[in-house]
């Protein structure tokens, strides 16, 4: 059997290594990578049976990797392995898992335990191991109350990029009135709160609501610092041919 880890920081893709070696009691054959991009190469040479993923790696995510590799080997078993359960990554990941890839969201907070039992879950039973608090998070994303819909979370990132609302009614080809609207939607529900603390910053006039919405949008997770930079490059793109 080959496990392809990979994992960006070495005593973490050691210690997921000697786990997989613990837990499974096949013959392993395990392949080993701190790159995105050279994990996809290897997945694509040795088409191993199981793969770990960091979900955040310098050069690619591992959410970036699980979509390249499911659009050549849909059956791939994936286990994403994170030190993050923001809703930013468990929103990215509904969009782009196959309904028939068997895959896990196992934190790395987790104990040795806990990954042995996703691994014998995944691999022997076939069944999906998600991390109770991924469980969470996702059923709070699917609720009525705290979802954003598709409209929200691009206005969301609108904002979150520095657009104005000039620029955002440009962009979406739709009038400045219009953008305003969505962005007056987006923070009613950003900073209506959901406890207390989130009510107090509400309320707190000495910063703009983009400035309240923007923090309550990282504190909440709602979007990962971590996508910043592939963001920006897709706004330069869309300036650069809008004002060329």
């Amino acid at each position: 059997m080959k496990v392809l880890i990979a994992e960006d920081l070495q005593p973490m893709r050691q210690h997921a290594a000697q786990l997989v070696q613990t837990y499974l009691t096949e013959p392993i054959e395990i392949l080993e990578t701190d790159s995105g991009t050279k994990a996809l190469e290897l997945d694509e040479q040795h088409n191993p049976d199981f793969v770990i993923l960091d979900i955040s790696m310098p050069d690619l995510s591992g959410i970036k990797v699980a979509e390249k590799i499911w659009s050549r080997a849909p059956r791939r078993k994936i286990l994403f392995w994170s030190q993050y359960s923001r809703e930013a990554h468990v929103r990215e990941l509904g969009k782009i898992v196959p309904d028939e890839a068997i895959h896990g969201y196992l934190l790395k907070s987790e104990s040795d335990e806990v990954f042995g039992h996703a691994l014998r879950s995944i691999v022997n039973l076939d069944n999906p191991y998600i991390s109770a608090q991924i469980r969470g998070v996702s059923s709070k994303i699917t609720s009525k109350d705290s979802s954003l819909s598709d409209v929200e979370y691009a206005t969301l990132i609108d904002l979150t990029m520095g657009l104005t609302d000039k620029a955002i009614a440009r962009r979406h080809q739709i009038s400045v009135r219009g953008a305003q609207n969505r962005i007056g939607i987006l923070f009613s529900k950003l900073l209506q709160g959901e406890d207390g603390y989130y009510q107090e910053l509400a309320g707190m006039e000495i910063f703009s609501p983009r400035t309240r919405a923007a923090f309550v949008t990282f504190s909440r997770g709602l979007l990962d610092p971590d996508s910043i930079p592939a963001l920006e490059t897709e706004l330069k793109k869309w300036l650069a041919q809008e004002f060329e």
